[in-house]
């Protein structure tokens, strides 16, 4: 896992919001039905999470199938502090 120190994007931020305001962890259509409008589509998402997995901001697990479910390694406060 690398360091968080890096600072997001601003749409990487948006899906960061997203995941915290669910309070759990969620797959790529969580976040999607979660996602203002207008949406963006499945695989603008997909590509955040995994570039976010990537950034250590986020851990994935293999959920059913090929999902994966994706959970914040970091909260909103200790981001916003750093």
């Amino acid at each position: 896992m690398k360091k968080q120190n890096q600072t997001l994007t601003k749409s990487e931020m948006q899906v960061m919001n997203v995941l915290w305001e669910l309070g759990r962890s969620a797959c790529v259509n969580d976040v999607l039905a979660h996602y203002p409008d207008p949406k963006p589509a499945y695989t603008t998402i997909a590509t955040f999470l995994r570039i976010l997995t990537q950034k250590g901001f986020v851990e994935s697990k293999k959920g059913q199938g090929k999902q994966l479910i994706y959970t914040p390694l970091i909260t909103k406060e200790k981001y916003y502090r750093q």
